[in-house]
């Protein structure tokens, strides 16, 4: 694998496009998508702790970088332990939250993009998949972006749509 700029790894991975137009580029990947609102860490602390446990056991204690929006194209990442506690402290710090930020694997396998109103985690199939079965199974998974997201009846916004193609590379265990 030929490891990228934090920045063309982005641009290679994921589409500037918010909900409900499709992110991903690659085919292979597959997007778990939370509105990040209700979340005190702006996404179900299950999805943190299966993607840093995920992380960790698929390739040991690599630092995770973690760069705003702005701060992209700079290349100025900082390193941070791959756990949720590290990861919300950094963007608590200086209220980082408040600007857009991505949080990328070393290993270029998955990354999370969090804008203000979304939580994208998107990642290769396989690796996501092990994050899934670790927050309870796909069903379970789908449950917690569909309240997030509240499609309703009619999905006038396409949400249904959107997070269907985000998680189209899974296997529905």
């Amino acid at each position: 694998m030929i490891i990228q700029t934090p920045n063309q790894f982005v641009a290679d991975t994921l589409l500037p496009d918010f909900p409900p137009a499709h992110p991903l580029r690659n085919p292979a990947w597959a997007g778990l998508a939370f509105d990040r609102n209700r979340y005190e860490d702006l996404a179900p602390a299950q999805v943190w702790d299966a993607l840093f446990a995920t992380h960790v056991r698929q390739g040991g204690p690599e630092k995770l970088l973690v760069i705003s929006a702005d701060d992209l194209g700079k290349g100025t990442a900082a390193r941070v332990e791959p756990s949720r506690n590290a990861v919300m402290a950094y963007l608590q710090e200086d209220v980082r939250f408040l600007r857009d930020h991505y949080i990328l694997s070393p290993r270029q396998d998955w990354l999370c993009r969090l804008d203000q109103d979304v939580t994208l985690i998107a990642g290769e199939s396989g690796f996501l998949q092990e994050v899934v079965v670790a927050c309870g199974g796909f069903s379970a998974v789908m449950d917690i972006m569909e309240d997030d997201f509240d499609p309703g009846p009619t999905d006038a916004a396409g949400l249904r749509r959107y997070l269907v193609e985000l998680v189209r590379g899974l296997n529905r265990k």
